[in-house]
């Protein structure tokens, strides 16, 4: 499905029960079929059902969420999940959760050929790719299940339309290998050094799984100083390269790695007493960075990131003996923004 081919590492059938006659539940209008979302509390059922209506909008079935039932054995579960459709009126019931050896258990109970079956499929390293590659993997078998009772489906009702499409092996969704970013960003030189603010952007490839590389710059405001005679201006325009490793927690994400940075600084002089040139300098320095992520959609994400570096090269800009920059030690910089992956 995505990254590695998916796998159906395990696959249970169960005949359902015989059922006693109840009468109907409120659940949706007459003609249209309803899927019913559940998950562990580790996977959130709501980015399962979005994905899902990516797939199964088209044809006219509408998807749900409802929480989760108490924890128990497969049987329970399986059972619970029926129980949970029938009373809903739904054609199937999907329940998500994290199993052993790092993998997506999902359990699709088909109430229209009484059947249930458990799939695994290997978790992605990106949740960008989680909720698509799950609902890939859900449409395939609901539609493999279906297909058992094509005979007694209409060929113009939403299931029949699903289970007419082409039945091929579905499609591994694209992985999110590069990413665009921008917010409010900052360098600053602490002590005497000056302080720059402005508009911060930033272009992410990911080669591997578990190693990002970035690059990065800002368009930055000026910083002044005077000490009564002399008064300086300074531009920054920095470059900051990155290669960071990424850890994801649910719909978070920490990122962190060593950094370089080469910051370009011009210091311009003006006196009417004092004889004053301007200078320019690269700075380089090497440091460290860290960056949060909170997932919004599917491939968009609001972050802040921090970093700093020991400068290598930076140094005293001094006016008639009196100090008025100081970049010769720590450079530290960081943004706040929104990001956004590219398949």
């Amino acid at each position: 499905m995505t990254g590695a081919r998916t796998v159906l590492t395990a696959l249970a059938l169960l005949q359902a029960p015989a059922r006693a006659q109840e009468p109907p539940a409120p659940g949706p209008p007459l003609g249209i079929a309803q899927i019913v979302v559940t998950t562990a509390p580790s996977i959130d059922a709501q980015r399962l059902a979005d994905a899902l209506r990516v797939y199964l909008d088209e044809f006219g079935i509408r998807v749900e969420t409802r929480p989760p039932g108490e924890a128990g054995d497969l049987r329970k579960q399986i059972d619970d999940a029926r129980q949970l459709g029938e009373a809903l009126r739904a054609v199937a019931v999907i329940r998500a959760e994290h199993g052993a050896r790092g993998v997506i258990e999902i359990e699709l109970i088909d109430l229209a050929t009484d059947k249930a079956l458990v799939v695994s499929v290997p978790r992605p390293e990106r949740d960008e790719d989680l909720y698509r590659a799950l609902a890939l993997k859900v449409q395939a078998v609901l539609r493999a299940t279906l297909s058992e009772a094509r005979a007694e489906l209409d060929p113009q009702s939403s299931l029949g339309r699903l289970v007419a499409e082409p039945s091929g092996p579905a499609p591994a969704p694209r992985p999110l290998h590069l990413s665009l970013d921008a917010g409010y960003g900052f360098v600053a030189f602490p002590g005497d050094g000056p302080s720059f603010a402005g508009l911060a952007v930033r272009a992410a490839w990911r080669p591997r799984p578990h190693l990002e590389l970035a690059v990065g710059t800002a368009a930055l405001g000026s910083a002044t100083a005077t000490n009564g005679t002399v008064e300086a201006t300074a531009n920054v325009i920095p470059v900051h390269l990155t290669a960071r490793r990424p850890f994801v927690a649910g719909r978070a994400q920490l990122l962190a790695g060593p950094c370089l940075d080469a910051t370009y600084i011009r210091v311009a002089a003006t006196s009417a007493t004092t004889p004053v040139r301007s200078t320019r300098n690269v700075m380089v320095g090497a440091g460290a960075e860290a960056e949060a992520r909170v997932a919004i959609l599917t491939s968009a994400w609001l972050f802040a990131r921090a970093a700093a570096v020991g400068v290598l090269n930076g140094e005293r800009y001094d006016a008639a003996g009196t100090p008025l920059f100081d970049t010769s030690r720590l450079q530290l910089s960081g943004t706040i923004g929104a990001g956004l992956g590219l398949p």
